[in-house]
């Protein structure tokens, strides 16, 4: 392989190891942000409990006044 070939390769290789790391952070950062949604939607999903059992409860106490 002549030297020209070689440096070409090695340019080739460096460039491909840089988008490899740009790809990776990218990826990193939505694995970010797909956690932190992951959370906020189990947070909703506890609220939304907790009011639906909030309901109920308060359906019972007005069926017991009412009778």
């Amino acid at each position: 392989m002549t030297k020209e070939m070689k440096w070409m390769v090695n340019t080739i290789l460096e460039e491909m190891e840089r988008m490899e790391n740009r790809i990776n952070r990218r990826f990193e950062g939505i694995e970010d942000r797909l956690e932190s949604m992951q959370h906020e939607i189990n947070a909703c999903k506890l609220e939304r409990d907790s009011v639906s059992l909030l309901i109920g409860k308060v359906d019972q106490l007005e069926r017991r006044i009412a009778s």
